[in-house]
């Protein structure tokens, strides 16, 4: 990932927007070429910590600390007390848990299938349209055991700041593998990313999965009208896309099956960034390539990046949406829940379930898991198994 940038002129918030949503990456990756205190409280404190009062003045800041101090001094007094600088050091473990676990191996297809649970089937790698990408691409997980009655299904969608991920990756394999277990049929997707193609192409790409699954509906005793997603953080983004947009939003793309529906009937959604516009000033000094998300003409980004925002489609007829956000999370501000539930609710949205996580940060999900995951279950359960669709 490329840290160093021209400025461009860009519309404010979208530039912020560009800037903001990822968070300590860069700063994680200069990590390991700089010189740098080790990621824990007490060697930073004995390395900047001057006067010895317990804290680190911004005077006092050295290096990649002084650079992101704006970001870190959450309380804005001027200094990072102990409470402060152990959460930064949380969210650097995190980040480098997660880089290694985005560097650990993808299984192939024949791994997968091989340690497949005994009571699942896995199709790996099946193109969801034609086309040179290598990104249009699903893995379906489905119950082997028969069924006489078409079954609900679940699409999961990878995050990843919509730069990385994988449909194979920690949970999203996990999760369509248990599910399926419990009896849905399961897809865990690929999009383009941006660095292959800006948004809204991750956009069109999980749409057109979905008129995918629908057009092999019968083929795989999937009930098209009990469809249900579940997304984290980038991929939550995209799961309300697909509960929300309907087709006059021209975010189709120009994948196949049109005649399909992309949209779903039950949204579970985590850490969810839901409208670009609301990315504020904190993180000016972060540093990557702004108008990456959005690339394209500077005069029409503002517009695009309200056109990607699932913020922007609240409606009364919205699916029943199962919201989860942690009110520490620093990668996606806690507003960007608060204002898409309060907006739903204003709208007239009929079945809307909020699990509001006090003092948790953007893995809010499975570090809430004995909350979370029953939640989840239940959800989906409710509003797609639990009453056939007319």
């Amino acid at each position: 990932m490329n840290c160093n940038y021209v400025p461009m002129q860009l519309p404010k918030p979208l530039l912020v927007a560009a800037i903001s949503l990822l968070p300590f990456l860069c700063l994680a990756q200069n990590q390991q070429r700089q010189a740098v205190p080790r990621a824990n409280v007490p060697n930073w404190l004995k390395t900047m910590d001057k006067n010895g009062d317990g804290k680190i003045a911004n005077s006092e800041a050295t290096g990649l600390m002084k650079r992101n101090f704006n970001r870190v001094d959450a309380n804005k007094d001027g200094a990072l007390d102990k409470n402060e600088l152990t959460q930064l050091a949380s969210r650097l473990r995190r980040n480098n848990q997660n880089q290694q676990n985005n560097r650990r191996r993808i299984p192939s297809n024949e791994e997968l299938i091989k340690n497949a649970p005994m009571d699942v089937v896995i199709e790996p790698d099946i193109p969801y349209r034609k086309g040179k990408s290598e990104a249009w691409k699903l893995d379906l997980v489905m119950p082997k055991a028969k069924s006489k009655e078409p079954r609900a299904a679940i699409v999961f969608v990878h995050g990843g700041g919509w730069r990385s991920g994988d449909k194979r990756a920690g949970y999203f394999m996990r999760g369509a593998i248990e599910y399926a277990q419990k009896g849905y049929v399961c897809i865990t997707v690929n999009y383009r990313l941006i660095k292959e193609a800006p948004m809204p192409a991750s956009i069109e790409d999980v749409k057109c999965a979905v008129r995918w699954l629908r057009a092999n509906a019968k083929k795989y005793n999937v009930d098209p009208k009990r469809i249900g997603a579940y997304g984290n953080s980038a991929g939550a983004h995209l799961v309300c896309m697909l509960g929300l947009v309907k087709p006059e939003a021209k975010l189709e793309g120009d994948g196949p099956y049109q005649e399909q529906s992309s949209l779903v009937q039950a949204v579970c959604a985590s850490a969810t960034p839901t409208n670009f516009l609301l990315f504020d000033n904190q993180r000016k000094d972060q540093r990557t390539q702004p108008g990456e998300l959005f690339a394209g003409p500077a005069e029409t980004l503002e517009e695009r990046g309200r056109q990607a925002s699932p913020s922007t489609y609240v409606a009364a007829d919205a699916p029943p949406f199962l919201l989860v956000h942690g009110t520490a999370d620093t990668t996606v501000n806690i507003k960007h829940g608060d204002t898409f539930h309060a907006a739903l609710k204003k709208a007239g949205a009929k079945h809307l379930e909020y699990v509001r996580v006090e003092g948790a940060g953007h893995g809010v999900f499975h570090k809430s898991s004995k909350k979370t995951y029953p939640a989840m279950e239940k959800f989906f359960k409710t509003h797609l198994r639990g009453t056939k669709k007319k």
